[in-house]
């Protein structure tokens, strides 16, 4: 009667012990409510890239060593304070928990928006977008690093694709297209495209010549080392050319019989011409892009661009009225979606902002088990591999 006693001691014993394995072994989620779940992986998926974001700080930071790695004298990054293109200064390893909740939070509204406007997504897309990742990215570096972190590719693809790309899409898609909660009129997206988009078009030249450098397009030719200016004679004929050039173009005649004549003068094979449509950075650096700017729709002028006369190209710049561009932006299905993107992207983002703010959204307790540290090893170790 002991032994049988004894016996059944053990076996209660043993499903204990697997009860207990069970409920360990059994799936995590970062967040699961109301119809969303997210497993555990999207959360450390979103720490391992709020990581990578918070290194690239650090190594602006005036305690970083570029010629030793170190920050500060140290190998790690984590305890110092970095300051983000938001102008938030705080220590690194407190800045990355801190955006990894951001990140969890803003799928969380996105996934909430989505169900909420009963949004599908293309399956097929879906799963060659699927392939193409795991074999581009996936199987080439990232598993290496994330797996031993407790990352699966479908908790990865979920975060990186599924949530923060195809879900997003269709979500924002469903709110500002016709019938949705911010519906956008066509009206509206022409008005908007009409006084905030820039058409431009132009030519180029190099005013230089160098060794490894025939006289070409200067978007398709860079100046090396023993690039030699061109004389002022030289310099003159092709501003009194790209000049007239201008000029015919202000007075009527078409941007693309003004290419043809320049390529006939100066024997360029294949059409030199840069186009675009699109908005301007109110502060943009570039040079060509503020003289653009600074251009009005239907004007023609020349400019010269470059550091030094080495480097220095002349231009043929044509700002096209923008409402030649209405139609093939304003009807055409893929060309309306970027507009529409343009004009509410920033709002949309607001937008599920505030909605993960009213979800109150909080990582589960399981996240507690996570901490920047971790990738420091296992970046180390992947390297050392490869």
């Amino acid at each position: 009667m002991k032994n049988f006693t004894k016996i059944l001691c053990v076996v209660l014993a043993l499903v204990m012990a697997l009860s207990v394995a069970s409920c360990s072994l059994s799936k995590q989620y970062a967040y699961q409510k109301d119809g969303v779940e997210l497993p555990i992986g999207v959360y450390v998926y979103y720490m391992y890239s709020a990581y990578n974001e918070a290194q690239t700080l650090a190594q602006k930071s005036d305690l970083y060593d570029a010629a030793t790695g170190k920050y500060d004298g140290k190998k790690s990054f984590l305890k110092i304070e970095i300051t983000d293109e938001d102008g938030n200064t705080a220590v690194a390893e407190d800045w990355i928990t801190d955006k990894t909740k951001e990140k969890l939070q803003n799928a969380v509204a996105i996934e909430t928006k989505f169900n909420e406007l009963g949004c599908t997504v293309d399956q097929a897309e879906l799963d060659q977008a699927k392939t193409y990742i795991q074999q581009a990215y996936w199987d080439q570096s990232l598993k290496a690093v994330l797996e031993p972190c407790g990352v699966s590719f479908d908790s990865f693809f979920m975060a990186e694709y599924t949530i923060n790309i195809a879900e997003k899409n269709a979500a924002f898609e469903a709110e500002y297209s016709e019938g949705g909660p911010s519906a956008v009129s066509t009206p509206d997206l022409t008005d908007y495209f009409t006084k905030n988009y820039t058409s431009y078009k132009y030519f180029s030249a190099n005013l230089y010549t160098s060794a490894d450098n025939e006289q070409t397009d200067a978007m398709t030719s860079t100046a090396s080392a023993g690039s030699t200016p061109f004389s002022e004679e030289e310099i003159a004929k092709y501003t009194s050319s790209f000049e007239g050039y201008a000029s015919d173009v202000s007075n009527g005649t078409s941007y693309d019989d003004v290419v043809k004549k320049y390529m006939e003068d100066y024997k360029v094979t294949e059409d030199p011409t840069t186009a675009n449509v699109e908005v301007i950075d109110e502060n943009t650096t570039d040079e060509l892009l503020k003289t653009i700017k600074d251009m009005k729709d239907g004007q023609a002028m020349t400019v010269q661009i470059g550091e030094d006369e080495n480097t220095k190209q002349i231009y043929m710049i044509y700002r096209e009225p923008i409402e030649k561009q209405t139609d093939a932006y304003i009807n055409d299905s893929e060309n309306s979606k970027k507009v529409l993107q343009s004009m509410k992207g920033e709002d949309f983002d607001a937008l599920l902002k505030k909605l993960a703010e009213d979800l109150n959204v909080q990582p589960s307790s399981a996240c507690n088990s996570y901490k920047p540290s971790m990738f420091e090893t296992k970046i180390k170790t992947n390297n050392k591999r490869s």
